[in-house]
């Protein structure tokens, strides 16, 4: 899959190149130049890129009357970087401590406007969304799930998936890329300096070839902030790293590089370019480009009951799982053997189909109280009530009460899924056997990638947050790798 077979009959790989900048810096006057001649040069050699502002960035190009920067940025994809990006609280220190539903309304609240103002100007939804920094948080997810914006675009150890795309609150991430799925490659403060673009030009030929050799598919992500260009410092560091809030009035702006540097980066940029487009299997994509190759073919499919029955087999381990080329999340397969199960308890006979919801994971951690065996009818009844619970409230419940006993969601399923295999074999028990399972997806939210994301130099000193990792485990029951779409390529 996501191969393509060329006219001499050999199969080669797709490699998809994605150039994204984050468009942040409202302090210095002369980042805006920035923005226009790298918009400018990926357009004069006929690529688009996806440029991710920050609202205060957009109101400051509007306020400087900018208008020949919002025109250029006009023929590319315009994400969103948050709506203040580094000013105090950020978005994982006004986070920290909320569960997903208060903390996704909470960055509606005060991220909102800033996506406002992107539909305003540029007449789109952003396409995708990035952290400032380190400031991963879960509870994003939802958030932008509801605001209509599909890819969350941008490089974190928070949260990974073996180095490849992947789904995670129904939203497509393009993050930690490496191996033969692909890479990521920083073209920053750097540009400009001798022997550097070189450099960047053999990291970029070592992921193609890793990606070429794979013989699928890979995706090379290339990143810049538009404003190291022009800076020899991060405008955000100067003024509000460690917890610091310096008020806009009083802004300081970072050193500005010797115009021979900048005209020089401009160069190296536009010469990194022109490699990439050397190359015979790219592909130069956006973030909405990789949404469509990626799209999500398991949303609201209709399974087979033999297919919902091989989804249940062996949920001893409960994690996201393949069928018929096809992947489905943890909290998916809760869905479908739920659901076939509650049908059984209604009707008396399994369905013979179930179309797939894709509710969000539990809120909170339960421990199992007992694991006992119960009577079939018993099991049957709490799946009826699990079932109304994701119809009623969009998520996996935080525990199942069957036969007065609390049976945390992972227990349960493992539980459900033995039931259900004896009904598809034509038997019916009188009792089941609760079951013990283990939640292995919790694996790929990473407490070192934690701390190593809360070094960010605007973060107060010791800053930690350790219920944004809690959370972000429990909804790594919507977790499953992204793959392209044969159609789409």
């Amino acid at each position: 899959m996501g191969c393509v077979i060329a006219r001499s009959g050999v199969i080669v790989a797709q490699v998809f190149v994605v150039f994204w900048f984050d468009c942040e810096d409202f302090v210095t006057p002369e980042s805006d130049d920035a923005l226009k001649r790298l918009a400018e040069i990926l357009r004069s050699n006929g690529v688009r890129g996806v440029f991710k502002l920050v609202g205060e960035k957009l109101r400051s190009l509007e306020r400087r009357g900018r208008w020949d920067v919002i025109e250029a940025l006009k023929n590319h994809e315009i994400g969103f970087h948050t709506n203040y990006h580094s000013v105090h609280p950020t978005v994982a220190e006004y986070l920290k401590d909320m569960g997903l539903e208060e903390g996704m309304l909470e960055f509606e609240k005060r991220e909102g406007s800033g996506v406002k103002d992107i539909e305003r100007v540029f007449g789109v939804k952003p396409s995708c969304y990035g952290q400032p920094g380190g400031a991963w948080a879960p509870q994003v997810y939802p958030a932008l799930k509801k605001m209509g914006i599909p890819v969350y675009l941008d490089a974190t150890e928070f949260i990974d998936l073996d180095g490849r795309p992947f789904w995670y609150c129904g939203v497509l991430n393009i993050l930690s890329l490496r191996g033969s799925k692909g890479g990521v490659i920083s073209l920053n403060f750097e540009l400009g300096t001798p022997g550097f673009i070189e450099k960047a030009m053999r990291e970029f030929d070592e992921v193609y070839t890793r990606i070429v050799e794979g013989g699928e598919w890979g995706i090379i992500s290339v990143y810049n902030h538009p404003c190291t260009l022009v800076t020899t410092e991060f405008w955000d560091a100067v003024n509000f790293s460690k917890g610091k809030n310096t008020p806009f009035d009083a802004v300081k702006k970072p050193k500005l590089k010797p115009r021979n540097w900048v005209e020089a980066g401009y160069r190296d940029f536009e010469a990194f370019v022109k490699h990439a487009k050397s190359k015979p299997h790219v592909r130069f994509v956006t973030a909405m480009d990789l949404y469509r190759i990626f799209m999500d073919e398991a949303l609201d499919r209709v399974f087979s009951i033999d297919e919902v029955t091989r989804l249940a087999s062996d949920l001893k381990t409960i994690s996201f799982k393949k069928v018929d080329e096809l992947y489905v999340s943890a909290s998916e397969v809760f869905w479908l053997v739920t659901a076939a199960l509650a049908d059984y308890r209604v009707h008396g006979v399994l369905p013979s189909k179930v179309r797939n919801m894709q509710p969000l994971g539990p809120y909170r951690s339960v421990n199992s109280e007992r694991l006992v065996a119960v009577k079939l009818n018993e099991l049957l009844d709490a799946a009826c009530r699990a079932r109304s619970f994701i119809e009623t409230n969009g998520r996996i419940p935080d525990y199942v009460e069957v036969a007065g006993l609390k049976v945390n969601p992972a227990d349960f399923l493992a539980s459900e899924a033995k039931a259900l295999l004896k009904l598809h074999r034509g038997e019916v028990p009188e009792r089941v056997e609760l079951v013990r399972a283990v939640f292995e997806p919790s694996k790929y939210v990473s407490s070192r990638g934690a701390k190593g994301s809360w070094r960010w130099i605007v973060f107060p000193d010791g800053f930690e947050a350790w219920n944004l990792v809690e959370v972000a485990r429990l909804q790594t029951w919507t977790l499953k790798p992204a793959e392209p779409s044969p159609v789409s390529l």
